[in-house]
């Protein structure tokens, strides 16, 4: 879902701007700088701003905490991603409900894949124009060793 959402840049509301610029100034945190420059966030940015906020101490660091937007810029962002991510799961639910309706039974919540013409067992069980057992204990065993084995088995 998040692949259909990464390439999407939010503007910063204007308060939420205006609230970091009035922060003092840490040479450590670049990132407000950006926003400020901007005025704009993507997708992977807000998620990992918000990730940020939500995993450090509010109480001991809370000049950092301000610089990222405060308590404002993380009400805004859950909101933001929230509804994106509601926006797109609604499109795909919906796209769902239509193609039940219409008979073609498509899954929108899965990409469309194809699957191989080919039944041959995989070519590394096999050992070329050789039916000699491996030496090496490491090796697993090929395919003519284990028919070899089924039918001294069977006699």
């Amino acid at each position: 879902m998040s692949n259909e959402i990464d390439n999407r840049v939010f503007d910063i509301r204007p308060d939420i701007l205006e609230f970091i610029k009035q922060q003092p100034v840490n040479p450590n945190i670049d990132r407000n700088k950006n926003l400020l420059e901007t005025g704009k966030v993507t997708y992977g940015q807000l998620e990992r701003i918000l990730y940020d906020m939500k995993t450090m101490d509010k109480k001991n660091n809370v000049a950092v905490y301000n610089l990222y937007g405060g308590k404002l810029m993380e009400e805004w962002g859950k909101m933001i991603l929230k509804n994106e991510r509601d926006l797109i799961k609604n499109r795909k639910t919906g796209k769902k409900n239509a193609d039940d309706v219409s008979g073609e039974r498509k899954n929108a919540f899965k990409k469309t894949h194809s699957k191989s013409d080919s039944f041959l067992p995989p070519t590394n069980l096999i050992k070329a124009n050789s039916e000699k057992s491996s030496t090496s204990s490491f090796a697993p065993p090929t395919l003519f060793e284990q028919i070899k084995r089924i039918k001294k088995l069977m006699e």
